[in-house]
């Protein structure tokens, strides 16, 4: 490894390990950002849903309500994304409306992953399936502990970070010995070639 790629990785491990302590340390000055990715991700889910509808071969029901649950997507992202910022005091409410919204996508995800089994489209039955499971989980959790579950979604951020900084800082140190002992052990040949040339021509 050369000295490059070393420092480099070295100086990614360090500052991702430095941040993700900071998300550990202050996790509740973050909770706005959480709330603010949480909108953009169903903003972007809802636009998805929206543009995407309209190739999906179900019935007009299923279109239907996936067109609600793309709208309601986009006005609840967008919802969310205006309370973090401007009004702090109303998030814990917003988490109920973003989990009574979860609760309805994941609804409707089934209903299209039970579409897509009838008209055998595997790959867009597997997409709402798991879409449908992973936003009714993150429902219930946000309804049992609005606040508590995003203080746990944000120090379980923090340390994803900072294990993701240890190992970047374990390559670099691991990639930087073994680079050390490949030199050597190059070194240590060359030197026993001159050796061994040496004593030849002392013997003729």
């Amino acid at each position: 490894m050369d000295n490059r790629k070393f420092i480099k990785l070295l100086v990614l491990g360090v500052v991702a390990i430095i941040i993700g302590s900071l998300i550990m340390n202050h996790s509740d000055s973050l909770l706005k950002l959480i709330m603010v990715v949480a909108g953009l991700a169903a903003l972007s889910d809802g636009v998805y849903t929206l543009l995407g509808v309209r190739r999906w071969n179900f019935t007009s029901t299923t279109k239907t309500l996936a067109q609600v649950k793309g709208l309601e997507s986009v006005v609840i992202g967008a919802a969310a994304i205006v309370i973090a910022i401007f009004l702090e005091a109303a998030i814990t409410v917003m988490v109920y409306i973003f989990a009574a919204g979860l609760i309805f996508s994941s609804v409707v995800s089934f209903q299209n992953a039970t579409m897509g089994k009838k008209f055998e489209i595997q790959d867009m039955r597997n997409h709402f399936m798991i879409e449908g499971v992973i936003t009714l989980l993150i429902a219930i959790i946000l309804i049992c502990n609005p606040v508590g579950a995003l203080l746990t979604i944000v120090k379980i951020l923090g340390i994803v970070i900072i294990v993701i900084g240890a190992l970047f800082v374990a390559s670099a140190i691991i990639g930087k010995v073994r680079a050390s002992k490949a030199t050597s052990g190059a070194t240590a040949e060359v030197g026993e070639a001159e050796v061994v040339e040496s004593s030849d021509k002392t013997e003729n």
